[in-house]
């Protein structure tokens, strides 16, 4: 009995690092945003942003 609970350890923690190295939602792409706002409307978005405000709050 002993060593049935302590296979069933070992196989779970295998399959914690299997998943963890080799899952689907392990190694995600960073998709960057570009804002569709002009030169000027960029800087006051990030000033908007940076104070607290909505994007639109130009």
């Amino acid at each position: 009995m002993t060593y049935l609970i302590i296979a069933v350890a070992v196989l779970a923690f295998a399959e914690i690092l299997t998943l963890t190295l080799f899952g689907k939602r392990t190694r995600k792409k960073k998709e960057t945003v570009k804002p569709n706002y002009s030169g000027w409307e960029a800087s006051a978005v990030a000033y908007n942003r940076a104070h607290g405000l909505p994007d639109d709050a130009i």
